[in-house]
């Protein structure tokens, strides 16, 4: 079983490589469109940044050949994903979006304004993971982007990258959440996994991306929509062959473990799934065992 530090040396190697992957293209437009509502709770994916993964950052069990039968080219579309929720007369966001690390400047700011979301609006955001092309969207010029929102994130997860922070300066992810844990200050908040963060929202344990990744389950009338984080990187591998892992997976093992535990859970209990890196098209859908893996289908 990988322990923490083991977590920690493999991300000072390739996290900035996740924030900086060039597969990701430039955006063409701004993206935007509401993916479940049940209760109070309405919930609209809004795509940061469009792109694609590329077969060369997949590894796993699978032989090149098969693995290759679920690229174009050697490329998959994906993207770069961020949620909105509308809730109890709350604005809370699910991650953040690149902000200005890649290329491209992340779309987040123009979409929310588009759906008239001012950035003071933003009352809570509840981070999946801190990843750069995750926590990007927190800073404007190192400065805070929603001034009145509180931050929230798992305790393993914030703690394990002020960490590597203090022991590796020179980690660009880490020192970018170091910047991230100044800027908001108190007005960052961690819990435990099986907490409820906000009310109607469960804190699930997705360890194995990172330390303390973190899927959220949204309840309302009955009704469970999982925000799955970076548990899948591109549909088309990941579904039909669950042991396959991108290279951004701190400790691929529980990644693994993560992923199919999540998808037996979604499954069993009639839940629609959403992720980061879906593609804009197929933000929302359901899974179904198929074999070793999973078929997903799309919710709208």
């Amino acid at each position: 079983m990988s322990s923490l530090r083991t977590y920690l040396s493999r991300s000072a190697v390739a996290i900035l490589a996740c924030a900086l992957i060039p597969s990701f293209v430039s955006a063409q437009e701004t993206l935007s469109r509401e993916i479940w509502k049940a209760g109070d709770m309405a919930v609209t994916v809004i795509q940061d940044l469009p792109g694609e993964m590329q077969a060369s950052i997949f590894s796993g069990p699978a032989s090149e050949q098969e693995k290759l039968k679920h690229f174009n080219d050697g490329k998959a579309e994906a993207g770069i994903n961020a949620f909105l929720l509308r809730t109890g007369g709350k604005i809370v966001l699910f991650d953040s979006g690149a902000g200005s690390l890649m290329k491209s400047p992340g779309k987040l700011p123009e979409t929310l304004a588009s759906l008239g979301v001012k950035p003071e609006d933003v009352d809570f955001v509840l981070l999946t993971h801190m990843h750069m092309d995750h926590i990007g969207g927190l800073l404007q010029e190192d400065k805070r982007a929603f001034p009145k929102a509180k931050l929230m994130v798992s305790k393993p997860e914030f703690d394990s990258w002020l960490a590597l922070a203090e022991k590796d300066p020179a980690n660009a992810n880490a020192a970018k959440v170091k910047t991230v844990a100044d800027v908001y200050g108190a007005d960052i908040q961690t819990f435990a996994f099986g907490d409820a963060p906000l009310p109607g929202i469960k804190a699930l344990d997705a360890v194995g991306h990172t330390p303390g990744h973190t899927a959220y389950q949204l309840t309302a009338d009955k009704k469970s929509l999982l925000i799955v984080g970076d548990l899948i990187h591109t549909m088309p591998l990941q579904f039909a062959l669950p042991d396959e892992c991108a290279s951004y997976d701190m400790d691929p093992p529980k990644a693994i473990l993560a992923r199919k535990r999540i998808f037996e859970f979604a499954e069993k209990n009639g839940m629609q799934i959403a992720g980061m890196h879906f593609p804009f098209a197929n933000a929302v859908g359901t899974v179904k065992k198929d074999g070793k893996g999973w078929k997903f289908q799309r919710s709208q």
